[in-house]
């Protein structure tokens, strides 16, 4: 029997600590509260990922009830990247980000994933210079919209230009990301 896919604290941290924290309403903390997630005691090591994917669902509504589920899940995708570049290894990721580029950075990615949870897998297969295809095993979320937003912001940290991320094939857990940049910022102007 395969163990249960969970959430690590690391990662809860960066979305909804870090990211999201200060934006989040006293209606929205209690609507997490009662999904599980009290923002106001310390983290459990981790979490089972259909209450991760509340959480995600609870902010999302929350945050953004004037869009579509999909844009919403994007832009927590976006978030998410952005509370992991305020955790220690996301620092670190961040300054090595411009000296790796797109390529190696789509690499990396699922060892980035591996530090935040127990399960994720990725291969990524390159097509040209600036177009990869990239498989998760799980995109983490219902929507794969969350995955690629923080693949682009990912990609942009790393200098790309013009990033396109779109969904080539989903099969409801498992996605392949068909990934598309113009070119890399050289790396002075990443500065």
């Amino acid at each position: 029997m395969s163990p249960e896919k969970v959430v690590f604290a690391t990662a809860v941290e960066a979305l909804f600590v870090r990211a999201l924290g200060a934006n989040l309403s006293s209606f929205a903390r209690r609507r997490l509260r009662e999904a599980g997630l009290d923002l106001e005691k310390s983290l459990e090591v981790s979490y089972p990922l259909d209450e991760w994917k509340t959480f995600v669902h609870v902010a999302s509504g929350a945050l953004y009830p004037h869009l579509q589920p999909v844009e919403a899940h994007w832009w927590m995708g976006i978030h998410f990247m952005e509370g992991y570049l305020q955790t220690f290894t996301g620092r670190v990721v961040a300054e090595l980000a411009p000296a790796l580029g797109p390529r190696r950075m789509l690499e990396r990615i699922g060892q980035d994933l591996r530090s935040g949870n127990n399960f994720s897998e990725v291969e990524l297969v390159g097509h040209s210079p600036r177009h990869c295809e990239l498989w998760m095993n799980d995109v983490l979320d219902d929507v794969p919209s969350f995955a690629a937003g923080f693949i682009l912001r990912a990609q942009q940290l790393a200098g790309a230009r013009g990033v396109h991320v779109d969904v080539a094939s989903y099969d409801g857990t498992a996605c392949t990301f068909d990934i598309r940049w113009r070119e890399a910022l050289p790396q002075a102007a990443n500065g």
